[in-house]
């Protein structure tokens, strides 16, 4: 389980709530794999400013995170979501939420 200071950043590694089920050794594997193209899609997103299509890309990692039983990162991606929807789209508070997402992406394992 991941552990958050008091300056809110992640340490330790995130695991998958389910990967002691069967039903998901082999599904695993593909959502952990797929983050490092998601998080790079995500950052050029970002660089361009295009937050509609970031927005997009967090909605939908925060379905398939919490489904795959990673609901740390569901909340986040979440919070970013929320934060692209914004009528005035506030660039510095979507790259806080962003760079949180990113550090804790890096922390996913299967």
């Amino acid at each position: 389980m991941p552990i958050t200071t008091d300056t809110g950043a992640i340490t330790g590694l995130v695991y998958s709530s389910h990967r002691s089920d069967p039903d998901y050794t082999d599904l695993l594997p593909f959502f952990v794999d797929d983050l490092p193209t998601l998080r790079t899609a995500m950052l050029e997103f970002a660089k361009v400013c295009d937050y509609e299509n970031l927005k997009q890309q967090a909605h939908r990692l925060r379905g398939t995170a919490g489904g795959y039983g990673y609901s740390g990162l569901s909340e986040l991606a979440g919070l970013l979501e929320d934060t692209c929807k914004t009528s005035q789209r506030d660039g510095t508070a979507i790259l806080n939420d962003l760079n949180r997402l990113i550090e804790y992406i890096d922390r996913v394992r299967v």
